[in-house]
């Protein structure tokens, strides 16, 4: 009997998204807001990186024939370039059956975000947490190859 090796398309699984929950931080409750991401081995993911690796290259080899150092990216730049991956593998969010993200900070009302570009880069941005559990959840293939 031959293996069955379709288990090893990590492409399409991640192609397809998952939707997560995120959590609070610190007691893992569920808070009822759900966000659907592509996976890393999805194309979109994928053609992000080739995209940035592919300018930073040529940069690089511009600033080479010129005779000038390479410029160093800084901390902010690349922490800019992780919202920026997230935001592309971002495809929906909800808050119960509405397609908005609750968006709050501490002593602030409640702000229904609609999905869009500036809107996913904010919470993101001011999210650190929010940012942190996609970025897990995008990086394990386990949440796209279950079942």
């Amino acid at each position: 009997m031959a293996p069955d090796l379709s288990s090893l398309d990590t492409v399409s699984a991640c192609d397809a998204g998952t939707e997560i929950e995120l959590r609070h931080p610190v007691t893992n409750q569920g808070l009822g807001v759900f966000i659907t991401v592509v996976g890393r081995d999805s194309v979109i993911f994928r053609e992000y990186l080739r995209e940035r690796v592919n300018d930073d290259l040529r940069r690089a080899s511009l600033a080479k024939r010129r005779g000038k150092d390479e410029e160093i990216p800084t901390v902010e730049q690349g922490e800019q370039r992780g919202i920026e991956l997230l935001t592309v593998c971002t495809l929906a969010w909800r808050w119960g059956d509405s397609p908005v993200f609750p968006f709050q900070k501490k002593g602030f009302p409640i702000e229904e975000l609609a999905f869009n570009v500036p809107n996913v880069k904010r919470v993101y941005t001011e999210l650190p947490a929010a940012r942190k559990q996609v970025d897990e959840a995008i990086g394990d293939l386990a949440n796209f190859m279950a079942g």
